[in-house]
C-alpha cells in the first residue's frame, strides 16, 4: 500500500489514501413457506484517491493488476478548488469485540430464524404472511494515507428484522420490528420473546384501532420516533453538503427550540442498537460528537475533510462509505436527542387529549424542512391516560417549527438501529431519543 502512496506522491498528487475492505457476510431469510440463504460469502477490495491539481482522482480495485494510481490520476477533473484538512501521523488498531460472536453454522441459523418465524405465527391466527431476516457482517478495514495514518478497524454487525402480515374480516395490518448490534448474535444478546410479543401487540393494535382526528395535536413522541425525526428532519439538513446551502446554513448561533433541546450526531454508544458506532470514518479521522443544536442553538455540521476546510473547521469523522467501490459522502452515525429530567408518565399526564406515538413506519423528508413520517404503533391519551390504540396515522410538520414547540423532555433514553440511504449508499446508523412532548400536525394515512 506504501508503494501506490509513493507512485501517486511521485506523479505529482499532494495528498492520497487508500481504504481496504474485506467483509464476510451470511443474509438469511424465511417466510410462512420458504426458507433461503440470500447470500454467504466475502466482498473484498480496494480504492486510491489522489487530490491532485487541485481536484479528486478515484479508482477502486480487487486486484492490482492494472495501473491503479494511473487510473486514479487520469480521473482527477474538476474546478481545481479541492482543499482539505491535513492531519498528523497516526497509527492505531481498533477491535470492537463482541459479547456473543456469531459462531454458528448457517444451518444452526436457520433453525433459530425458523423458531422465532413460527413462534410468531403460533401467537396470532390472523397472521397469514410473515418474513424474518437475519444478516451478519464481519467487518475489516485498513485505511492508509500519505500522511503517514494507518487505521485497522474490525467489528461485527448483526440484524435480525421481522415483518408479519395479518387478516381479520376486511382489515389488513402489518407489522414490523428489528433488532441489530454490534454485541454479537442477536438470538443471545437479546430476548427474542421480546420481539414477538412486539409483533403480536402491534397486529393486535392495528386491526383494532382507531383512525385519529385531523389537525394540530398534543402528542408524547416515544424514542423510536423521536430518533427516527432529529436524523430524517434535521440530521440530513446538518450534513455539510446540504448544510452550507440550506436551511440551517444561516442559522448557526441561533435559537431555534428550548435549554432542554440538544442534539447530537456521534459515532460512540455503550447501548447495543446503536448501529452507527465508528471511532473512525472512511478518511481515517476519529469520531467526535457533533452537536447538531445545542441547548436550542444552532451549533455544528457534519463535515468531512473537505468541508472543513472550506468551513474553517475541525473534521467531525463523518465521511463514510458503503463498500470499497463507493466515494465517501458526509453521512450521519448515531443521530439522537440527549435525554432530559421529566418521566414519560409526566408528559403523559399533561397532555389533555392528544396521542402517544410510539413506532414509526417510514417518511418523507425535504430539503426546506418539512416532514412527514407513518407511525405504526400509537395510542390515544385522554385526560392525561392512555387509553385506545391507533392505527393509520401519520404526522407532519416543519423541522424548525417542530423543534420550537418542544414543551418536555424525560429522562428515558434509547437507540434504534436502522439504516440510510444517500447517494445511491446505504449504511447502518442509530437514531434515539428521550420521549418529548410536542405539538404537530397529526392526521389518517390510508
Amino acid at each position: 500500500m506504501h508503494e501506490l502512496l509513493k507512485r501517486a506522491e511521485d506523479r505529482g498528487a499532494t495528498f492520497s489514501d487508500i481504504r481496504l475492505y474485506d467483509v464476510e457476510e451470511l443474509s438469511l431469510f424465511a417466510s410462512e413457506s420458504l426458507k433461503q440463504v440470500s447470500s454467504l460469502g466475502k466482498d473484498k477490495g480496494g480504492s486510491l484517491r489522489v487530490l491532485f491539481q487541485g481536484n479528486w482522482g478515484y479508482a477502486y480495485f480487487s486486484d492490482l493488476s492494472q495501473d491503479i494510481v494511473k487510473t486514479a490520476m487520469d480521473s482527477a477533473y474538476g474546478d481545481e478548488r479541492v482543499n482539505i484538512v491535513m492531519l498528523p501521523p497516526l497509527h492505531n488498531n481498533i477491535k470492537i469485540s463482541p459479547k456473543s460472536p456469531v459462531n454458528k453454522s448457517p444451518e444452526e441459523i436457520m433453525a433459530d430464524v425458523v423458531k422465532l418465524r413460527d413462534a410468531i405465527l403460533g401467537s396470532d391466527p390472523r397472521i397469514r404472511s410473515i418474513n424474518v431476516r437475519f444478516n451478519s457482517s464481519k467487518v475489516h478495514k485498513e485505511y492508509y494515507s500519505s500522511e503517514d495514518r494507518e487505521i485497522t478497524l474490525d467489528f461485527e454487525l448483526t440484524y435480525l428484522s421481522v415483518r408479519a402480515i395479518a387478516r381479520e374480516g376486511n382489515v389488513v395490518a402489518s407489522a414490523s420490528t428489528s433488532v441489530a448490534t454490534y454485541l454479537g448474535y442477536p438470538f443471545e444478546v437479546f430476548d427474542v420473546n421480546d420481539v414477538v410479543e412486539t409483533v403480536k401487540r402491534r397486529v393486535e393494535n392495528q386491526l383494532k384501532g382507531k383512525t385519529p382526528r385531523g389537525g394540530d395535536s398534543d402528542v408524547v413522541l416515544a424514542p423510536d420516533v423521536v430518533g427516527v425525526f432529529s436524523h430524517e428532519a434535521l440530521g440530513h439538513l446538518a450534513e455539510a453538503d446540504l448544510a452550507t446551502n440550506g436551511i440551517l446554513g444561516n442559522l448557526r448561533g441561533r435559537k431555534i427550540a428550548e435549554d432542554f433541546v440538544t442534539v447530537i450526531d456521534s459515532g460512540k454508544s455503550d447501548l447495543p442498537m446503536a448501529h452507527g458506532v465508528l471511532p473512525y470514518d472512511d478518511e481515517g479521522v476519529e469520531s467526535r460528537d457533533v452537536k447538531i443544536v445545542d441547548k436550542g442553538k444552532v451549533s455544528e455540521f457534519l463535515v468531512d475533510r473537505y468541508y472543513a476546510a472550506y468551513l474553517g473547521e475541525k473534521p467531525t469523522g463523518n465521511a463514510r462509505a458503503e463498500d470499497f467501490r463507493s466515494p465517501v459522502l458526509v453521512r450521519m452515525r448515531n443521530t439522537f436527542m440527549l435525554p432530559g429530567d421529566r418521566t414519560k408518565e409526566e408528559l403523559i399526564q399533561e397532555v389533555k387529549e392528544g396521542y402517544l406515538l410510539s413506532s414509526p413506519l417510514g417518511g418523507q423528508t425535504g430539503p426546506d424542512g418539512t416532514f412527514q413520517f407513518g407511525i405504526q404503533e400509537g395510542y390515544k391519551i385522554e385526560k392525561g391516560e392512555v387509553t385506545e390504540p391507533l392505527r393509520n396515522v401519520g404526522i407532519a410538520g416543519y423541522t424548525l417549527e417542530t423543534l420550537g414547540r418542544i414543551t418536555g423532555v424525560s429522562k428515558d433514553f434509547d437507540i434504534w438501529p436502522g439504516f440510510c440511504g444517500k447517494g445511491g449508499q446505504s449504511v447502518p446508523v442509530g437514531t434515539g431519543g428521550p420521549y418529548i412532548k410536542v405539538r404537530v400536525k397529526v392526521g389518517q394515512v390510508e
